[in-house]
């Protein structure tokens, strides 16, 4: 009679987890990006009412080289926090730019927590303010301007 084969052989089990590692390895530093991306996204949430204080402020003509967050009706920068920010400044330096700087926390990264992100506002009569985002976190964790 002939035995018929029942179960896997070890070499079968050796290539399931060999390709299974080798997805890990693909898997778990993309997902990482993934998390820290969405984490910034609430950055962005926080500094909105500063990038638009910043426009109307332009549009107003009252922005200038002392336009900080009082002047444009926010809270101190140390009093705009969250779980990933720890405070929002806004600085006009000339009445046609200006930046709003985010200083980020809690990513349990080295390479983020205690950095910054920042918007800087280019303005021009006519046609508004445009944003550049730079900052001294990885450029690929950056916003959308």
């Amino acid at each position: 009679m002939r035995k018929v084969q029942q179960g896997f052989t070890l070499i079968e089990l050796m290539i399931v987890v060999a390709i299974i590692g080798i997805l890990a390895a693909i898997a778990i530093p993309a997902y990482k990006d993934y998390t820290v991306k969405a984490k910034v996204s609430e950055v962005s949430s926080l500094v909105s009412p500063a990038l638009l204080g910043m426009g109307v402020a332009f549009s107003d003509g009252t922005l200038s080289g002392t336009t900080d967050n009082a002047a444009l009706g926010l809270e101190a920068a140390a009093s705009i926090t969250s779980k990933y920010v720890t405070s929002v400044t806004a600085d006009g330096t000339s009445a046609t730019a200006g930046t709003v700087t985010a200083v980020l926390q809690g990513f349990n990264d080295a390479l983020i927590d205690g950095k910054n992100i920042v918007w800087t506002a280019t303005c021009v009569s006519g046609v508004g303010c445009t944003w550049a985002v730079s900052g001294s976190v990885p450029s690929k964790y950056y916003p959308k301007a």
